[in-house]
C-alpha cells in the first residue's frame, strides 16, 4: 500500500506541474456508485447445533477519478453494521464474528488502485475486486472479496478479451485487513495449519466471442498457479441457439487441480466435470446440471464457478456425483416488470466412505423497482438442505438493496 500512496503522489505531483486545471476536473468528472443493503441471513438446525443469524445494514460505496492521460485513481469502502441480532444466536457470517463469538460491526477499505489505459489494455495495481471463474469478488453477503495485486486486461483483438494477474493477498467477506494468499489457502478444511513463506497467485485467461452468426458461443480457458502449492486449469465453453420463442443453450465445462513443487498445503490431485444444458421459451428457463468430482476435494478459497452451485451446497467433494435442476420463471412476460422466481432442487452423492449423501431444495423470489424507485431491490430465499444420517437444516435469506450512481462529467 505504500508503493501506491508512493506512486500516486509522483503522478499528482507531475500532473501539477504541467496540467493543473486537469487534474482539478480530474476528480470533478470523476464517478461515483455505490450500494446500501439490509440482509437477514439465519440457518436453523433440527438438531443440538446453535441457531446462526445475523441482522445487518451496510454497503458498498466506490469513486473512480476521470482519466488524465490514461492514469485515474479508484477507492472502495465497504461496511457492515450489526441492527437487532441477538447474542444467543451464532454469527451467521454476513457480521464479524468477535473473540467472544458476538456479533461485530466493520468498516474497511474495500479498493485503493492506481490505474492506467492505453492501447486497449488496462492496467491496475493495488487493492481491487477482481472476477475471475477460481478468484472472484465472490458477493454472496454484505461486503464483496477483494485482493492486493496487479491485474491486465487486453481487448486489442475483437471479441478476445486477454487477462493476466498477480495476487499476492485476499480479504474474504468478513476480514478487516488482508492476509497472505497462502494464509487463505492453510484456512480451507483440511488444508496445513500454516504456510511459512508466502506464495503469490499468478492467473492468465483467455475469453473468446466466438464470430458466428447462426448461434452465440464464448469460450474460455485459465491457468491458475501458486508457487510450491498447487495449480489448476479451467475450461468453459457457453452455447446458446433461438429458434422462434425457443432458446436452447449449455455450457460443458472442465476442471483440473494438483499440488505442485513443495505441496506446501498437501497433496492435491482432482478435476470436475460439468455440464448445465436446458430451454427457454414464454419467460420460463429449464436447467439441468451434472457434475463429476475427482479423487480429491476441490480447492476453491475465493469464489469459484463450480458447475453445480446453490444457496448453500456446491458440487466439489471427493468423487461426488451431483445432479440439479432449476425452474425460473420471468413474470414480466405477464405484465409484471422486475418480478422473477425460481425453485433449484441439488442431490448430491458419495461413497459411504467418503461422507454422506445430501440434497437441497432452494426457493427464490426477487422484485426490482422501476420507475421513480428504480435502484431498489427485494429478494427473498428459502433452502432446506437434507443429510442422510446426519443433522438437517434450513436456510433463509432477506435482502433489501438500494443502488445508485453518479457521474461529474
Amino acid at each position: 500500500m505504500k508503493r501506491i500512496l508512493l506512486m500516486s503522489v509522483l503522478i499528482i505531483s507531475f500532473s501539477c506541474a504541467y496540467a493543473a486545471d486537469s487534474l482539478q476536473t480530474m476528480f470533478s468528472e470523476g464517478s461515483a456508485k455505490g450500494e446500501i443493503r439490509v440482509l437477514d441471513f439465519s440457518r436453523d438446525f433440527d438438531g443440538s447445533t446453535d441457531t446462526r443469524r445475523d441482522d445487518a445494514v451496510g454497503g458498498l460505496f466506490y469513486f473512480k477519478s476521470a482519466p488524465l492521460y490514461g492514469i485515474s485513481f479508484g477507492v472502495g469502502f465497504a461496511t457492515v453494521n450489526d441492527m437487532f441480532s441477538d447474542e444467543d444466536d451464532a454469527v451467521y457470517g454476513v457480521l464479524k464474528k468477535g473473540d467472544d463469538g458476538d456479533h461485530e460491526s466493520m468498516t474497511r477499505l474495500q479498493e485503493a488502485y492506481i490505474q492506467g489505459e492505453w492501447f486497449k489494455t488496462t492496467v491496475k495495481y493495488g487493492a481491487q475486486e477482481i472476477s475471475t471463474p477460481f478468484l472472484d469478488r465472490h458477493d454472496l453477503r454484505m461486503i464483496p472479496r477483494s485482493y492486493k495485486g496487479l491485474s491486465v486486461v487486453n481487448n486489442s483483438v475483437n471479441g478476445l478479451t486477454a487477462s493476466a494477474y498477480y495476487i499476492t493477498d485476499s480479504m474474504g467477506w468478513t476480514d478487516d485487513d488482508f492476509i497472505s494468499m497462502s494464509d487463505a489457502v492453510a484456512a480451507e478444511p483440511g488444508g496445513a495449519s500454516s504456510i511459512d513463506d508466502e506464495r503469490p497467485m499468478i492467473i492468465g485467461g483467455l475469453t473468446y466471442v466466438l464470430p458466428v452468426q447462426s448461434f452465440k458461443s464464448t469460450a474460455q480457458g485459465w491457468f491458475y498457479t501458486m508457487p510450491d502449492v498447487f495449480r489448476e486449469t479451467y475450461f468453459k465453453v457457453s452455447l446458446s441457439k433461438t429458434f422462434g420463442d425457443f432458446t436452447l443453450f449449455s455450457a460443458p465445462s472442465l476442471l483440473y487441480q494438483k499440488s505442485q513443487g513443495d505441496e506446501l498445503n498437501g497433496e492435491l490431485d482432482t478435476d470436475q466435470v460439468g455440464l448445465n444444458a436446458g430451454v427457454s421459451a414464454y419467460g420460463v428457463t429449464f436447467t439441468g446440471f451434472y457434475a463429476k468430482t475427482g479423487d480429491d476435494n476441490l480447492l476453491a478459497p475465493w469464489g469459484d464457478d463450480k458447475a453445480i452451485i446453490q444457496q448453500v451446497l456446491a458440487a466439489g467433494r471427493a468423487e461426488e456425483d451431483a445432479y440439479a435442476a432449476k425452474l425460473a420463471y420471468d413474470f414480466t412476460k405477464v405484465g409484471v416488470k422486475g418480478l422473477s422466481a425460481y425453485v433449484f432442487y441439488g442431490q448430491y452423492d458419495v461413497p459411504a466412505s467418503t461422507g454422506k449423501d445430501m440434497s437441497e431444495t432452494d426457493y427464490n423470489v426477487q422484485y426490482a423497482f422501476s420507475g421513480k424507485l428504480d435502484g431498489i431491490g427485494l429478494r427473498a430465499r428459502y433452502a432446506s438442505i437434507d443429510i442422510d444420517g446426519g443433522e438437517d437444516y434450513t436456510d433463509t435469506r432477506f435482502y433489501v438493496t438500494y443502488k445508485f450512481a453518479f457521474n461529474g462529467k
